[in-house]
């Protein structure tokens, strides 16, 4: 039976078929992968389809379990009678446990149905009193009495000190909600690569019908939800966490012990301690708005605001109770994350947005950088605390603490003991080996570190006392020193930096290094060490910038779990080539592949491979030639004629930063910047997300304005940069898209390296596939950023003869294809450009 959609609109032929499509996969226990250009309505196509499987699966569910029950109750009654009373009385009591189960899971929907309704209720009623809420948030709610400053954060001595850590520990850990048994009620997981898509998704939400009857969460680390302007002012999500955590703890501490380490007074703290935020009553009222009214994000931190409750803990509270979760893709594909918030995808669906950067987000939650500034921060400030408390310590703590100061010892001595190369990459084994931790059992050090809760020690205890203070504390108990090592002391003061002097190394790190952050880093690092992966890597570089990162060549291995576990996962985007690269992840060949056209017809998109330039000069971006006066005069002549054809707004993305800097300084000398100002505002991307916005808005001003001497404006951008993914350059905004030179990643990259080689041992050539790929993949994600909605034109100006080549030319999203014109010179290029907008401001 074909299902009936609820479209807030009359839907295109390919959105009709995406959701047809999608809810067949979903119902069949499929993998499916998507792929549906930019401008076709994916998001609200996705929403539709899973939205309406999801309605049509509940009722299915209740109409299954009725019928069953139906049946039971007639067998029951139609029992014949058998010469074997003990097989009759077995068979009746069989069915009558079958029945039992089926009116109790029956009698869970309905209670479930219940709860919801009065929820709605109780909801309105909450909403009518909003005048009382007013009141209360026009008075700011935050009482300022507990607010306190980083000082009284750490008012007491012994708020430094590490907990003896027992066999069993449960005070460290979060107060959780009793687990329940498993919910009948399949949920739809939607991930998406940022949190402002995943704000898309609940727009769309809104649009449909069934925006008054779903209940949608959106999940998000403490980092973006806590509210409480002394936790989150911290920055780093570890710090946040632990600090949050400490605000929910006993307001009795111990503040004094005996020689044994055990707590011998209590002393009460301020109320003011705890978080104004962690109320239950008030968190469980945010909870019952959140499952009525669908929020994002930036509703519901407001809305907590309003209600005096934390939106972290709310939205975690209503995971049990909604029927879809949105989440980042981060959040979905680390084990930890999934595990710390209980997220459970048994029997559930996943469908993954934007999937073009899911491989992407493996590798980040599976690798593991730690800096030498961190390092040498966790090594002083460790240092420093072990004695300061050596009295204090138990034996056992103190053990540890030495133990861990010894693994960062050696590897801060890694790092500057060779600095002939600049980077190597070794397997886990051979790290350990050469760095001389092998004879260590890293685990428990990790483990007693994470229980002891050492980094938010140290990070207040870094904070807390200056480098200088507490080498003045220990210089005064320890006064002989040597004239060497006080000369030494007396130069770290003058030049504030690190020195070696006759083989001492004196360690001065950078004061916005945190040894708290740094030693969550290095917990990260030694963590994925544990695991000892034979597809793991350490990356080791030196000089200046010198790291260590932990490499997982395969992520794809960690994924398996998440395919296993779930009812159907669904991996969509705009450009889904190549697809091997999806059924790896998805660990099978067997998988249903929908491909949707775009819903912009051929003759509004013409795209252009350019490969010689207005002064008959072959056009090859590569590294070696890109930075040649002649190839840069010919980027000048090109941007010109372009801006002088081309109406409304031009984006020009770039390979990198550095030569979209060369670019522009030679074009402002060669007085190219001055020329195409008199036709169009020119602007730059800036490096600082936070300027991003101006720029933008400057940009749309520019190109709307219509009583100015400018036609339209010139945007510089570059690939992968922060306006390459995610922004909406519709109509007029990019009515042209240049791409000029080809975004390979630097081939000499001993991590590129390694990771093809990797992929060569395991099928020859692939290495080679995936260096292109990681190049095609930027490039489409630039041509994305226009031609956004049916009636939209613009063109695809793609400057480089390496464009023309076949392989190249198949892994362009297939809209551009249509129309593209390949090994073209500039003047075919300039007519060719001329006729398609003269058409189109006929038409218009």
């Amino acid at each position: 039976m074909e299902p009936q959609f609820s479209f807030p609109f009359k839907p295109y032929d390919i959105q009709k078929k995406f959701m047809s499509e999608l809810y067949k996969t979903i119902d069949d226990r499929k993998l499916g992968i998507f792929e549906s250009p930019t401008g076709t309505g994916k998001s609200l196509s996705i929403c539709c389809g899973a939205l309406q499987w999801l309605k049509d699966n509940n009722k299915a569910i209740i109409e299954d379990i009725k019928k069953q029950i139906s049946d039971f109750n007639e067998a029951n009654s139609l029992i014949p009678d058998a010469d074997d009373w003990l097989q009759e009385e077995y068979t009746k009591i069989k069915n009558n446990q079958a029945l039992a189960s089926l009116q109790l899971k029956l009698h869970k929907f309905q209670q479930r149905e219940e709860y919801f309704n009065e929820l709605q209720k109780r909801v309105a009623a909450s909403k009518a009193n909003l005048n009382k809420i007013d009141h209360y948030f026009k008075k700011n709610i935050i009482d300022d009495s507990c607010k306190s400053d980083d000082k009284n954060d750490f008012d007491l001595e012994d708020d430094l000190m590490i907990d003896e850590i027992e066999a069993k520990d449960d005070d460290d850990s979060e107060s959780e909600e009793p687990i329940e048994e498993s919910n009948p009620i399949t949920k739809i997981y939607i991930s998406s690569r940022t949190h402002s898509q995943l704000s898309q998704f609940v727009g769309e939400i809104k649009r449909t019908n069934f925006n008054n009857n779903i209940r949608v969460v959106t999940l998000a680390s403490r980092q973006h939800y806590c509210i409480n302007s002394d936790v989150n002012k911290l920055k780093n999500v570890n710090l946040i966490n632990e600090r949050c955590l400490d605000l929910q703890k006993s307001k009795s501490k111990p503040t004094s012990t005996d020689m044994d380490g055990r707590a011998t007074k209590k002393t009460k703290t301020k109320s003011c301690k705890s978080c104004t935020y962690y109320n239950q009553g008030n968190i469980t009222k945010l909870k019952e708005r959140l499952l009525v009214d669908v929020m994002d994000m930036e509703d519901l931190v407001k809305c907590g605001k309003i209600l005096k409750a934390c939106p972290y803990y709310a939205s975690r509270m209503a995971l049990d109770d909604s029927e879809v979760v949105l989440i980042s893709h981060a959040g979905i594909v680390s084990s930890g994350a999934r595990s710390g918030i209980n997220l459970k995808l048994e029997n559930n669906i996943l469908i993954l947005d934007e999937a073009h950067g899911l491989t992407a987000a493996l590798e980040n939650a599976h690798s593991a950088p730690v800096s030498m500034k961190q390092l040498t921060a966790v090594k002083l400030y460790l240092k420093f605390y072990i004695n300061r408390y050596r009295a204090k310590l138990s034996s056992r703590n103190l053990l540890q603490l030495n133990q861990i100061g010894f693994v960062v010892g050696k590897l801060v001595g890694d790092l500057k003991q060779d600095k002939t190369q600049v980077a190597k990459i070794y397997t886990l084994e051979d790290f350990v080996i050469k760095t001389e931790i092998d004879h260590l059992n890293l685990r428990p050090l990790v483990e007693f570190c994470r229980k002891a809760r050492l980094a938010p020690k140290l990070h207040g205890f870094s904070m807390r006392y200056s480098q200088q203070e507490l080498e003045e504390k220990e210089n005064t108990v320890d006064r002989k020193k040597s004239f060497k090592d006080f000369l030494s002391n007396m130069s770290k003061k003058k030049e504030d930096r690190v020195e070696e002097k006759d083989g001492k190394e004196e360690l001065k790190p950078v004061p916005e290094i945190s040894a708290g952050s740094g030693l969550y880093a290095l917990l990260d690092f030694l963590e994925m060490l544990c695991e000892r992966s034979e597809n793991g890597r350490v990356l080791v570089q030196y000089g200046e910038n010198a790291q260590l990162k932990y490499l997982l060549l395969n992520p794809a291995e960690r994924f398996k779990d998440v395919v296993q576990q779930c009812r159907s996962v669904v991996v969509a985007g705009g450009t889904m080539e190549p697809l091997s690269e999806f059924k790896s992840l998805l660990n099978t060949d067997i998988v249903n592949i929908v491909k949707c056209d775009h819903v912009v017809p051929s003759e509004n998109v013409l795209g252009v491979c350019l490969s010689r330039g207005p002064g008959n000069v072959m056009l090859n971006f590569s590294y070696e030639n890109r930075m040649s006066k002649e190839l840069l005069d010919e980027v000048g002549r090109i941007l010109r004629n372009i801006c002088s054809i081309v109406p409304g707004g031009i984006v020009c993305f770039l390979p990198s930063y550095s030569y979209e800097n060369k670019v522009y300084e030679h074009l402002k000398n060669t007085n190219v910047i001055e020329a195409i100002s008199k036709r169009k505002a020119v602007f730059r991307e800036p490096k600082s997300a936070s300027d991003v916005d101006q720029v933008l808005q400057k940009f749309a001003s520019a190109v709307n304005a219509k009583h100015s001497e400018q036609n339209g404006a010139l945007l510089l951008s570059v690939v992968g940069g922060k306006l390459s993914e995610g922004l909406n350059f519709s109509d007029e905004l990019g009515r042209c898209v240049l791409v000029i030179g080809m975004p390979y990643p630097n081939v000499k990259s001993p991590e590129l390296q390694e990771k093809m080689a990797f992929l060569n041992r395991a099928t020859p050539g692939a290495g080679a596939v995936y260096y292109e790929n990681l190049c095609m993949k930027a490039v489409n994600q630039c041509i994305g950023r226009a031609v956004r909605h049916a009636n939209d034109y613009a063109t695809v100006l793609l400057v480089d003869e390496r464009y023309s080549r076949t392989q190249t030319i198949t892994a362009l999203p297939s809209f551009v294809q249509k129309s593209l014109i390949s090994n073209c010179s500039f003047g075919q290029t300039i007519s060719s450009l001329a006729k398609f907008f003269a058409k189109h401001k006929n038409k218009r």
